[in-house]
Formats: structure tokens, sequence, C-alpha cells
């Protein structure tokens, strides 16, 4: 009963999320026609790229995230004016996140010497490659200039798309020696959406005109299962792991 309850909450949060994306864009597509003419710029285009580290989180008992991978991330954005000094950031990064996880699993027996059954039961140390085209919507708060300089706090929601994924899976068996390592195409594994919640903070820099440089951290927090199907293990333990990422990242305005 508490597997199926905490089921049903993670596709409650995910069917909420995606009806919230999708009232947010209507309100960014209205914000963008009433700031076109507002007294203040409209909007303002740019290009991004960034560095990080991102871990798997999960709830799923047997399950644990092992440390941090390297994460980047390239890709355009766009700040869309409601007032001066507030605006909703958008476009699309393309994210290469690596997260690793391990669990409890099994494999066929393949050296009857030295294994008795069917199956060699072990633990599987799983890192996930994942290529994402996140699309942002992110409420992005500046400062007036202190110095030189404007400081800004952010606050939004993600929706990844899913583009490749491949894993390198370790095996080590309970009570032997044995191991066994193989790389896989992992698409069919993981959701093909990755819902998140992004916090960011950091500080913009001015060049010459509109031109702009901001720099600082981005915290994107997934909030919904990604990993598909069932523990070989155990058919009623559900695979359960949420890949995060924080990053350094560096956008460029024209």
């Amino acid at each position: 009963m508490e597997f199926s309850d905490s089921n049903y909450f993670l596709i409650k949060i995910k069917n909420i999320s995606l009806k919230l994306m999708k009232k947010l864009l209507t309100v960014l597509l209205i914000l963008i026609t009433a700031a076109s003419f507002g007294q203040h710029k409209a909007f303002q285009l740019g290009f991004k790229g960034g560095l990080g580290l991102g871990w798997f989180a999960t709830d799923a008992t047997g399950y644990k995230g092992e440390g941090t991978d390297f994460v980047g991330s390239w890709g355009f954005t766009a700040d869309v004016y409601i007032m001066e000094n507030y605006s909703f950031t958008t476009g699309f990064d393309m994210i290469y996140l690596n997260s690793t996880i391990s669990f409890p699993d099994q494999i066929p027996r393949e050296i009857p010497d030295n294994f008795t059954g069917d199956t060699i039961f072990g633990i599987s140390n799983v890192k996930y490659k994942a290529k994402y085209i996140e699309i942002p919507l992110v409420l992005t708060m500046r400062t007036n200039k202190i110095g030189k300089l404007s400081y800004y706090g952010q606050v939004g929601f993600g929706m990844g798309i899913l583009v490749s994924a491949k894993a390198d899976k370790d095996f080590v068996a309970n009570e032997s020696s044995f191991t066994d390592s193989e790389t896989v195409n992992a698409y069919k594994e993981l959701a093909q959406t990755r819902q998140s919640l992004i916090i960011g903070l950091g500080a913009e820099i001015p060049i010459q005109g509109s031109t702009y440089i901001r720099t600082g951290l981005k915290f994107d927090n997934a909030f919904a299962n990604i990993l598909k199907g069932y523990n070989n293990t155990d058919p009623y333990l559900k695979n359960n792991g949420r890949n995060s990422f924080i990053e350094i990242n560096l956008s460029v305005f024209f």
C-alpha cells in the first residue's frame, strides 16, 4: 500500500507539473505581447554554457546515489521583460547529465562450477549518461546596479526531453568475487521527460550598450522519478531515482 501511494503521488506531481508548464507558457506568450507595448525593452537574447556536478537521489529500499559526476550544458536563452528589473527567462539548454546509482540486481548464471541456482545475486552500480533538451521557464529578479554590477535571483521550472542515454553497468556478486561490466543503450530505461525545480543566483556584468554577461549558480532539482520498470530481484519494487545537478554557468546577452 505504501508503494502504491508513493507511485500515485509521483504520477500526480508529474501531471500537475505538465499542466503548470502549459499554463506558464500561455502566460509567457501574453506577457511577450504586453511587453512589446511597454516603455521598457521587451526581450533580450543570448547564449550560455555551464559546468557542474550531477547526482541521484532515491527513496527506494536498497537503492543508493553514488557520489557526483560531471555535468555540462550549452544553449540559447531569452529574457522576456515584464518590468524593468523582472523578466521571465526561457530558451533551451542541451544538458549532458551524468549520475550514478546502485541497487540490488541479479544476472543469469554463467559459471556453473562456482555458483548454485539459476542466477547470481549482487549489486549493480550504474552510471547513466543522459542527454536532455531542457526548456526552462524561470522568473529572474534583479537589483538595481550596486557599483557596476547588478545581482539576480531566479526561481522556476524546467521541462526536459530525453534525447539519448547510455549506461555503464558494473555488477558485483554478493557471495563471490564475480563481477561483470557492460555499456548499453539506456534510452528505454529512462522516462522520456524530466521535470525539475530551478533555483539560481549570481551577478550581471555590463559590457557595452545592451550587451552584458550573466554568471552564477544554478540548482536544477528533479522532483519526479526518471527510472522505468521494476527491480530484477523484487517484482514489487519499482526502480526509483531522480537525477539532479548544480552548475556554474555564464551567459552573454546582446
